[in-house]
């Protein structure tokens, strides 16, 4: 097939001395068989005169034929060349074809594999966003969250809740923590006082319980 291929290319490639060269060579095998028409009629009247009429026609006849078998064998290797050429040129045209309809197909295989990439990479990134925020809004509605580094904090003192691992929160996320962190860090000294005041009355003396005044 490749060797084929290559003859193909390769008349192509010759295709214009070719060409002129076979307009040459029919042009030459006319003028060859008009010579040889002319030819004979010569001879036929030549053997006219002769005594063995007959054998003299015959003669020239064979050999008229002959000429004439060798002229059409020399325009079938004509014709043979001339329709390999043109069978090398549809081919080349139809490979040049299909390899442009590849190259296009190829083109656009990588563009749908380009879109999906950022279609993938868009999701991925919607959801890793849905996910923190709807982490970061579990830890602000959280009573408490993780101690802060640094060490524990007393007891009954709201923490500060994290961001999930590997994710920073965004400015409004953080602004929406502190603001949540202040306020239950404010409910709870509420809290705190609000127990230190009731321990406080009921640690003091009632009036009916107090030593009598000295006389």
């Amino acid at each position: 097939m490749k060797q084929i291929l290559a003859c193909m290319l390769a008349l192509l490639t010759a295709w214009p001395a070719l060409a002129q060269d076979d307009a040459a060579e029919r042009a030459r095998i006319r003028d060859e068989r008009a010579a040889a028409e002319a030819r004979y009629a010569q001879e036929q009247k030549a053997c006219r005169g002769r005594f063995a009429v007959n054998d003299c026609q015959d003669q020239a006849r064979r050999a008229h034929n002959a000429t004439l078998s060798d002229l059409r064998r020399q325009e079938r290797i004509l014709d043979d060349a001339e329709r390999q050429r043109r069978a090398a040129e549809r081919q080349k045209e139809i490979d040049e074809r299909k390899a442009a309809k590849q190259q296009q197909e190829a083109v656009e295989k990588r563009a749908r594999a380009q879109a999906d990439q950022q279609d993938r990479e868009a999701r991925a990134a919607e959801k890793a966003a849905k996910r923190a925020g709807d982490e970061a809004a579990r830890a602000a509605r959280a009573p408490g969250g993780p101690a802060p580094k640094g060490g524990p904090q007393p007891q009954g003192t709201p923490r500060t809740p994290e961001p999930p691992r590997g994710e920073a929160p965004t400015a409004q996320e953080a602004a929406r923590n502190r603001a949540a962190y202040e306020a239950r860090l404010k409910e709870a000294e509420q809290h705190k006082a609000e127990v230190e005041a009731r321990a406080a009355k009921r640690s003091k003396p009632a009036a009916s319980e107090l030593p009598p005044p000295p006389k």
